[in-house]
């Protein structure tokens, strides 16, 4: 009868199976999040010093993969604008990958790149919710006289047609979020690319 081993052995055995970690893959371990870590922190606080905060990592093996959890996180804050903080992140974010990136030139290229997207976006969400506006006044306008000939159940009618309405525009808006989105993950694979 064979001898019964141990999930500790097993688990082992397997490992051994799969080699031995890399020095590469060690340091991407503890440093990437590290990297995370900085540039969390560089977005949330105004006075946060990114160059300086790399500077702690002076080896070369260190500093390439703190630098790259810190564009994972800068990267994953270039965002369309829906908000006040959106623009805000996207600035900061882009300001913080002109630390950490060599070849300013064409990250520069990449940014304005960025920015006719996120105006071509403005624009385009702004027309677009003028038509909607529009539509959405007629469809109000012609459903106000069946309103009035209801009783008793009008509140209920007018509610409903303003959440039909909402849901209108919340799919319309995903959908053109939907189409930006894609050209702006382009964008920000060439950063990545970037030196």
């Amino acid at each position: 009868m064979g001898e019964m081993k141990s999930a500790w052995q097993i688990a082992m055995e397997k490992a051994d199976k799969l080699g031995k970690v890399s020095p590469d893959e060690l340091n991407s371990i503890k440093y990437v999040p590290e990297g995370n870590k900085i540039a969390s922190q560089y977005l949330l606080d105004a006075k946060s010093n990114l160059a300086a905060e790399l500077a702690k990592f002076p080896t070369e093996d260190t500093a390439k993969f703190v630098r790259k959890g810190i564009e994972e996180i800068l990267l994953r804050n270039i965002t369309l604008p829906h908000n006040d903080e959106d623009t805000r992140r996207t600035k900061r974010s882009m300001d913080g990958l002109r630390i950490i990136k060599d070849n300013k030139k064409q990250l520069e290229s990449v940014f304005g790149l960025i920015n006719n997207l996120v105006n071509q976006y403005n624009m385009a969400l702004q027309q677009t919710y003028a038509e909607f506006k529009k539509k959405a006044e007629t469809m109000v306008q012609q459903s106000a006289g069946a309103i009035r000939g209801q009783r008793g159940d009008q509140m209920s009618l007018e509610q409903k047609l303003q959440i039909q309405l909402q849901e209108e525009w919340r799919q319309i808006h995903t959908e053109l979020d939907s189409q930006y989105e894609k050209a702006l993950d382009e964008h920000k694979h060439k950063i990545k690319e970037t030196a």
